[in-house]
């Protein structure tokens, strides 16, 4: 009797497990790939609960939900050979789990080769450009062509690549260091053309403005003789028409004004007593009677 109640409570065990390995259950973040004898056979993507043969079959179970993929600053080089850092991240899912879990298996070998790839794309891409362009330029116009080679490839891998993204962008510290040096030389230089250019201008304004200078003066200069000649030719016609009028009296007032003019305290002249020049001085003695 005893040993039938222990047969019976071990196939019930045995059909109890024989149940619990004949099910299977599927969550809404997952997607169900059954293997018989370790080769994919069919995909269960609906949630749910599903029957599979025990012993023969067994079930991978594959998230649907997105993940993530980061790096550590890397060394990328650029056209002209420098060495730039770049760090990124990376959004996948899995598209065709039946191809995802016959080529990668689990998340770590996806992982790696989404590394790669995308790693390979962006370095192909930085190869064709230069440090100022991966530094300063948009990086949504660097991140598209890599996205798209990288989905390109990762289709025959049954995964998608949602986003990619640059994180970081940087400068190993001896390039950092010729980098600031090459910058200091190219504003030295501009500085050094804008003082050229600035002396340059100096001289030509000043150039400009002493040769007008020299115009403005000739001008006056002119004119100055133009009204000094006008000036004498009216003197000259006061004069004439002054000794028109009284002759006598022009040679007298003339004559004053040549002594006015002609001595002083300390002048000397040595000139014969009989000179038309000492006319009036002579007059004069001679009717004081001396």
């Amino acid at each position: 009797m005893k040993n039938w109640a222990w047969s019976s409570i071990i196939v019930v065990l045995a059909l109890l497990l024989l149940a619990s390995a004949s099910f299977y259950s599927v969550r809404m973040t997952q997607t169900a790939v059954v293997l018989q004898f370790g080769k994919a056979v069919r995909v269960a993507k609906t949630p749910g609960l599903y029957m599979k043969w025990p012993l023969i079959q067994s079930v991978a179970f594959i998230d649907n939900r997105l993940s993530s993929y980061s790096t550590q600053p890397e060394s990328f080089l650029t056209v002209a050979k420098k060495p730039v850092l770049i760090s990124f991240f990376a959004e996948w899912q899995v598209v065709n789990p039946l191809v995802f879990y016959t080529r990668l298996h689990n998340d770590a070998s996806a992982q790696s080769r989404i590394g790669d790839i995308v790693r390979s794309s962006l370095r192909s891409k930085i190869g064709k450009m230069t440090l100022e362009s991966v530094i300063q330029g948009n990086r949504q116009e660097m991140i598209d062509p890599v996205l798209a080679e990288a989905n390109q490839r990762l289709q025959s891998l049954g995964v998608h690549l949602v986003d990619v993204r640059i994180m970081q962008v940087g400068l190993p510290p001896e390039v950092l260091q010729a980098v600031y040096k090459r910058m200091e030389a190219e504003r030295t230089q501009e500085a050094n053309a804008y003082r050229s250019r600035g002396a340059a201008d100096a001289a030509e304004i000043r150039a400009s403005a002493d040769k007008e200078k020299t115009q403005i003066m000739a001008d006056a200069y002119r004119q100055q003789e133009e009204l000094k000649g006008q000036g004498d030719a009216e003197a000259a016609s006061i004069y004439g028409a002054a000794y028109g009028k009284d002759p006598a009296f022009f040679s007298f007032y003339r004559s004053l004004e040549a002594y006015r003019h002609s001595l002083g305290d300390k002048d000397i002249l040595v000139l014969n007593p009989d000179s038309p020049f000492f006319k009036y001085f002579r007059h004069s003695l001679e009717s004081a009677g001396k």
